[in-house]
């Protein structure tokens, strides 16, 4: 439930424990003056115990509770008003009450309007002072000041766990924004940044310990012409898919990110080329298995470019125009093809497997499960652990 909607709830045990401790001084007050008037004792007994409960039945009963709340505010601030100079005007208690509120005010979010409430707060001292014509008596007695304990002790608890409480939330929200700073939310693969910081991470170690660590290039085939023919709809469809089933058939260490619109990248840690290689046929044969329910005839297919970190890279960048070059011989060559960056040199045959390899893994993967919409992109990613 939105906070507008139950700030009154929240509202509601706070109101009724400070005006019940808070009556509770003005009683005490009120019982040491000689002879006070049983409309004094009426109006102290209503305001410190009914009326917090038909502060709470207003609010429940507005369709906006925050401007209910608002209003009972005011009239909390009228009622302390008037508890000034039923207690003689004594200086500790009156400052200890409307402090207190005003801070507990502050603790449950209604800050604005508080020059309403100071209004209603100077009407209710000059209103009761007419009323009551006290006797002024600035200092307070032992038993009032003792009976204000119990005021202070319940406000440096709630204090104290609101204070918590919020450590607590912002915590929370901290941690969700790194998360979704890290993860694309349409894809659910790794943002670009994030997913940059760890291939740069991993090229550090390659030069280090020449951990042997490549990199793939997919991007989508025809991509633009699924947009203008189908729309973007069917376009984010098919873009949640393909980041779905590159997850899919990754494995445990390795990193999947999106790059740019249709262009996504993995890294490949602990890989060498055929290793690489043979993730990228699997990316590749899993992508042609897409299908979109709503258009069944709809054929997705990718071009994925490899490339292993070398000392020559002395950057990420480097790293990434390598498996961009392969990829773009990937396209030349009639696309839906997976091209390594040392295929642009040495004959493919030599270290890669055989073109029908590829077709032979597409026959015996399983099929993927029709993407329709994004609560079932969704469904699927809760059945997969991220990487």
């Amino acid at each position: 439930m939105p906070v507008s909607k139950r700030i009154h709830r929240r509202t509601y045990p706070l109101r009724t424990s400070n005006m019940a401790l808070g009556g509770l001084v003005v009683s005490v007050s009120l019982a040491q003056q000689p002879s006070p008037s049983m409309a004094l004792w009426a109006f102290v007994f209503v305001s410190a115990l009914v009326w917090p409960h038909i502060a709470f039945f207003h609010a429940n009963r507005k369709r906006d509770h925050f401007q209910a709340e608002y209003v009972n505010r005011v009239i909390d601030a009228l009622i302390l008003g008037c508890w000034i100079p039923i207690m003689q005007w004594s200086i500790l208690p009156s400052l200890c009450i409307v402090a207190i509120c005003a801070a507990d005010r502050h603790y449950i979010g209604l800050k604005k309007r508080w020059l309403q409430s100071l209004i209603a707060l100077l009407i209710g001292m000059i209103g009761a002072h007419w009323w009551v014509q006290p006797t002024l008596n600035w200092a307070a007695s032992f038993w009032v000041q003792l009976s204000l304990l119990p005021l202070i002790l319940m406000h440096s608890v709630y204090a104290s766990w609101s204070s918590k409480r919020m450590i607590r939330t912002l915590a929370k929200q901290n941690l969700q924004l790194q998360v979704l700073g890290r993860i694309d939310p349409l894809t659910t693969v790794y943002s670009r940044d994030y997913w940059w910081q760890k291939a740069r991470t991993a090229l550090r170690n390659h030069r280090a310990g020449h951990e042997a660590t490549s990199l793939l290039i997919i991007d989508i085939d025809h991509f633009k012409q699924i947009n203008d023919f189908y729309g973007h709809i069917v376009g984010d469809s098919v873009l949640q898919a393909v980041g779905l089933n590159i997850r899919q058939c990754l494995r445990s260490h390795d990193a999947a990110g999106r790059y740019g619109g249709d262009e996504f990248t993995v890294l490949c840690k602990n890989a060498g080329v055929e290793v690489a290689y043979a993730v990228a046929l699997r990316i590749r044969d899993q992508v042609a298995r897409i299908r979109i329910r709503e258009h069944p005839e709809l054929r997705v297919s990718a071009s994925i470019g490899v490339a292993a970190a070398e000392a020559r890279f002395t950057s990420v960048k480097d790293w990434i125009e390598a498996a961009d070059g392969a990829l773009y011989k990937a396209k030349q060559a009639g696309r839906d093809q997976v091209i390594h960056s040392r295929d642009m040199h040495t004959s493919a045959s030599a270290t890669m497997p055989q073109p029908h390899a590829a077709v032979e893994q597409r026959t015996s993967t399983p099929a993927i499960p029709f993407i329709s919409k994004k609560e079932d992109v969704n469904d699927l990613f809760s059945q997969t652990e991220m990487r």
